[in-house]
This record gives structure tokens, sequence and C-alpha cells, in this order.
């Protein structure tokens, strides 16, 4: 039984094209969980700022 070259390369090109789709989706992720922090401490910093000038 033999393999066809053929079938073997598009095998590779699609298993290359999901695994750069599942690469990509996983930075997206990545960068909005990082978006998320970032925001949440900018928020914290400005609600203690907020408390800070309320007690002075």
């Amino acid at each position: 039984m033999r393999i066809n070259s053929t079938k073997v390369i598009n095998a590779i090109g699609i298993a290359t094209t999901v695994i750069g789709i599942g690469l990509e989706l996983l930075s997206s992720w990545v960068n909005d969980k990082q978006m998320e922090e970032i925001i949440e401490e900018k928020v914290n910093e400005a609600l203690a700022k907020r408390e800070n000038k309320k007690e002075d």
C-alpha cells in the first residue's frame, strides 16, 4: 500500500492551518485576559483615589 505524496502534503497543509487557527484563538484569548486585568487594575486605582479624596 503506497501513500500518495499529494495526500500527505494536503494533510500537512490542513493540519498546519488548523494549528495556526488554534494558536491565533489562544493568542487572542490571552490578550483579552491581559486587557481585562489592566482595566481592572486601573479601575481599582481610580476607585482608591476617589475614596482618598472623600476622606480628605
